[in-house]
């Protein structure tokens, strides 16, 4: 058989070959549409931030005072702050000399280790009355305000709270008995009861406050400031689970008449601060 128009048949031939060409693009390019690639998925799911807390409680107790103090319930102290509300404190009236209380303090931080600061504010001194005593001891009419010279405010690392009274101090606490003496009385001479050695420097409440309205860091032995956390196991000598000291309140008997009807005030803070992540503790206080 013979192709009587060759033409006509290479012409078919390649229409033909052309639409396959079109069917197979059309197939390719359905195959790139249709076709997956290897996947694999993992979920990180219920993510949440939580801050964490910080809280610090102090319990303030009268442990010890002498006779007319206790008879009069002007010392009958026993608090704890742990809450943004101040608490009223210690409030006694009809000072004389001789008379003294040691009021002991606690303090505890929660599992979330902190650096503890005290510090005292608002100290005020008045001259009260102004009694004829009180002239004639002064030298003129003048009202000057003495009682906080005259009080003495040692701060102890401990005390036995089986003696009752004041032997049952032990330590000076360094860093708030260490200044000049204010007054002309020697006070480095051991008391009735046998407290003080003969170098021992008893600091009045003038000089605690000097050093405490700045605001003093509590230190350890090494002079480092003290980590408290209620989490402490003994494991680490340098986290403690509790801080206490002691605080004695005494207007000695070799004070006169010059403190008649004098009086002082102040607050005493409690401050805390997180150890984490923190090298500077109270850098924005005056802290020691």
């Amino acid at each position: 058989m013979t192709d009587d128009n060759p033409k006509l048949y290479d012409l078919s031939r390649r229409k033909m070959l052309a639409g396959l060409g079109a069917v197979g693009l059309a197939s390719v390019g359905a195959g790139l549409g249709t076709s997956a690639y290897f996947s694999d998925t993992e979920s990180f799911v219920g993510n949440s931030l939580t801050a964490g807390t910080l809280d610090m409680s102090v319990t303030a107790d009268v442990v010890a005072a002498n006779d007319y103090w206790v008879d009069q319930g002007g010392l009958d102290v026993s608090v704890v702050a742990d809450s943004a509300d101040p608490v009223v404190g210690l409030q006694v009236d009809d000072i004389k000399p001789g008379d003294w209380a040691i009021i002991c303090f606690e303090i505890s931080v929660g599992t979330n280790p902190g650096y503890v600061q005290v510090a005292t504010e608002n100290f005020a001194q008045s001259g009260g009355v102004n009694p004829e005593p009180e002239q004639v001891e002064e030298g003129d009419a003048d009202n000057d305000a003495d009682l906080g010279e005259a009080l003495l405010t040692t701060v102890w690392q401990s005390y036995d709270d089986t003696s009752g009274d004041k032997a049952g101090l032990s330590t000076l606490d360094p860093v708030f008995n260490n200044a000049s003496d204010l007054l002309t009385i020697d006070y480095a001479e051991p008391d009735e009861d046998g407290v003080a050695g003969s170098d021992a420097h008893y600091t009045n409440a003038v000089e605690a406050d000097a050093v405490l309205s700045g605001g003093y860091i509590v230190k350890d032995d090494n002079g480092d400031p003290m980590i408290v956390s209620s989490d402490a196991d003994g494991s680490d000598p340098e986290v403690a689970d509790t801080y206490e000291f002691c605080l004695l309140l005494e207007l000695p008997f070799e004070v006169g008449n010059e403190i008649q009807g004098d009086g002082i005030s102040f607050d005493l803070v409690f401050e805390t601060e997180q150890v984490r992540n923190n090298d500077t503790p109270f850098a924005n206080t005056a802290g020691n």
